[in-house]
């Protein structure tokens, strides 16, 4: 028997020819010009598929089977898709087969789903993706939720505020060689990735020997707006600081010893002074994040001794809002973990030490802080130029589901959940990306699952005469669970803020004290009235009355309680005036007035929250107040 020829094996390639083709013989057809095969041999076009699409009434190349979802059902599941993902909540692609074959069971479409797994198949899932090319795999970056929660517009927005501020005082708007930016990278002796290697095809046990706890160090770097780097500081974890470990470090760096190899109060002051040797002269503005080391009176203290601003980023807000986060150390451990397997392979009798981490960091630290590197990551945060709007709109869906509306409807009223002890408040009437906004908007996923299709689900969610075709009431966005705890003071970098002397508090000692304080924050700023003082150590005080703040300094030798008549009002009611000395603005906001001088702040100015209940604008004031008491 012949072999057959390798043309009768070719297989033809199948609709070769164009929608516009398509379009033009059926007009003809239908308007009776031409006949069926006469329409289909001009335009070469298979006869049978030509009277297909003239019964279809559809001139669109297709080919194939049709898929199990209609076109507009897709469109709107690849919207919610990329919705859930901008704020935080992605579906895996095992979650979206369980989503569709549970869409497909609801609404009754005929598929090829298996009924035994209960889930769409693998095929479907390829040729969805095939079908969207917008859509694309990716691993998800974790985000812790007060991140998420934080980053959102009236935060950044008030940042931006406050920052504009401390340029136009200090004068540096336009002078980037002035504006600096500190931040820590804690860095593992060790790879930080895993590697992709070569092996065998087929092999599934692959290993690379590396030190799984490793020590850590702490790397501190800076720069400016214009891309200049400060040399690093390096903090290693030790008491004693051997002279080998400031070998094969680069050109400058600072050496210190601490007991966690982390920063502490004391080493970021030495970096102060170290930052004070290689700045630029005239005024400087030093940005920071609000880790508990970087805030305490000392540092202001040693600041305005060098000259320096200090200025702290909002908490949780770093990773879109500090320059050396965004640019500098987003490539580093890229480059840490190449740096190092060259290390090992051309080193492979020693052992990984600080020795070693200095002649790896040396390499590495040339390929970060690179001037194009210092300088995008201020220009993505909108440090410099100054630009508000740099953040984008993507970076604040994650906060979306945390803003809460005010209940408007008996469906929107706070439930509390007796099994799991939280809060569930509903953002049903909240509108999203897309601009709907029904009450089935924010239903659970939990709904959609297989246990809830047929039991202990609203009817309104499952029952098929009511539930509609749009995907977003299908995949709606989940609620935000607000777990109900004990009120909790609100940290001093809430917010961004410069910090300054007014922000810390003197400890008090021991006195016996009395005490008016004004009955209002903002509502009657000039009356007052009498609250009692009881303590039981030098350290703590109870008192009763209204809402003051900052940090409690007031103590009493005496469990005793005297009380004052109201005095005065000590500013013109006629004249209402909002001036905070604190940050030199009058503005309309919560104010907090000095038990002693008089003086009115800005709550947000002096880090008052309502659970503070005294407030001295400084240690002067306490003092005054003490020997008045004496």
């Amino acid at each position: 028997m012949e072999n057959e020829s390798p043309a009768s094996t070719t297989r033809k390639k199948r609709a070769q020819w164009t929608s516009q083709q398509m379009e033009n013989a059926v007009k003809m057809v239908e308007r009776g010009i031409l006949s069926t095969y006469t329409a289909a041999a001009r335009y070469n076009i298979p006869r049978r598929t030509l009277r297909n699409h003239l019964v279809s009434v559809s001139t669109t190349r297709k080919l194939g089977r049709s898929a199990i979802l209609t076109t507009e059902q897709e469109a709107g599941l690849v919207r919610r898709i990329i919705r859930l993902a901008d704020v935080g909540v992605p579906l895996t692609s095992k979650m979206l087969r369980v989503q569709a074959f549970s869409f497909c069971k609801i609404k009754k479409i005929p598929n090829t789903f298996n009924d035994d797994k209960n889930v769409a198949g693998k095929k479907w899932l390829r040729l969805f993706l095939k079908r969207h090319p917008e859509l694309a795999r990716r691993k998800a970056q974790m985000m812790n939720p007060a991140r998420a929660q934080k980053l959102n517009k009236v935060i950044v927005s008030d940042h931006f505020s406050k920052y504009k501020s401390v340029l136009d005082r200090l004068g540096i708007e336009h002078k980037p060689e002035s504006i600096y930016n500190i931040d820590e990278k804690n860095c593992r002796i060790s790879l930080h990735h895993q590697q992709e290697v070569l092996t065998a095809k087929g092999r599934k046990r692959v290993h690379q020997i590396a030190n799984e706890h490793a020590e850590s160090v702490t790397v501190v770097g800076c720069g400016n707006a214009i891309g200049s780097a400060i040399p690093p500081m390096i903090l290693f974890k030790g008491k004693r600081l051997k002279p080998e470990f400031r070998d094969n470090l680069p050109p400058g760096s600072l050496v210190k010893m601490t007991p966690k190899g982390s920063m502490t109060t004391e080493t970021f002051i030495e970096f102060i002074n170290h930052l004070h040797k290689y700045r630029t002269s005239g005024p400087c503005l030093l940005i920071f994040d609000g880790a508990k080391c970087h805030l305490d009176f000392t540092i202001v203290e040693e600041a305005e001794k060098c000259g320096i601003t200090l200025y702290c980023l909002p908490s949780n807000t770093t990773h879109e809002l500090q320059p050396m986060d965004k640019s500098v150390y987003r490539s580093f451990e890229h480059h840490w973990d190449q740096e190092l397997i060259k290390y090992v392979s051309q080193h492979p009798e020693r052992t990984l030490n600080k020795t070693s981490f200095n002649v790896v960091l040396s390499q590495v630290w040339s390929k970060c802080m690179t001037i194009t590197n210092i300088s995008n990551g201020f220009r993505a945060t909108g440090l410099y130029p100054y630009n508000p709007d740099a953040i984008p709109e993507e970076a604040f869906a994650p906060s979306a589901l945390s803003e809460l509306p005010n209940p408007t409807n008996s469906e929107n009223i706070a439930v509390l959940s007796v099994e799991s002890g939280e809060q569930e408040i509903s953002t049903a009437n909240v509108e999203d990306s897309d601009g709907s906004g029904t009450d089935t908007e924010n239903l659970p996923l939990s709904l959609l699952s297989k246990n809830n299709l047929n039991a202990g689900t609203p009817q309104k969610t499952i029952d098929n005469q009511s539930i509609t075709c749009d995907m977003h009431t299908f995949l709606p966005t989940p609620k935000f669970k607000v777990v109900v705890t004990a009120p909790r003071k609100k940290s001093l970098n809430y917010r961004a803020q410069e910090v300054t002397k007014d922000l810390f508090g003197d400890r008090a000692t021991n006195s016996t004290s009395q005490i008016t304080v004004p009955s209002s924050r903002v509502d009657a700023p000039g009356t007052s009235s009498i609250i009692k003082i009881n303590t039981k150590t030098p350290k703590s005080a109870s008192v009763t009355g209204c809402i003051s703040a900052q940090p409690v300094v007031a103590a009493t030798r005496k469990r005793t309680s005297v009380k004052t008549t109201k005095s005065e009002p000590k500013r013109d009611d006629n004249k209402p005036s909002w001036y905070c000395p604190a940050c030199e603005e009058d503005r309309l906001d919560d104010m907090r007035q000095c038990l002693t001088c008089g003086i009115w702040y800005h709550e947000v100015c002096v880090g008052l929250t309502p659970a503070d209940k005294i407030f001295y604008c400084s240690g002067d004031c306490l003092k005054k107040n003490m020997k008045k008491a004496d």
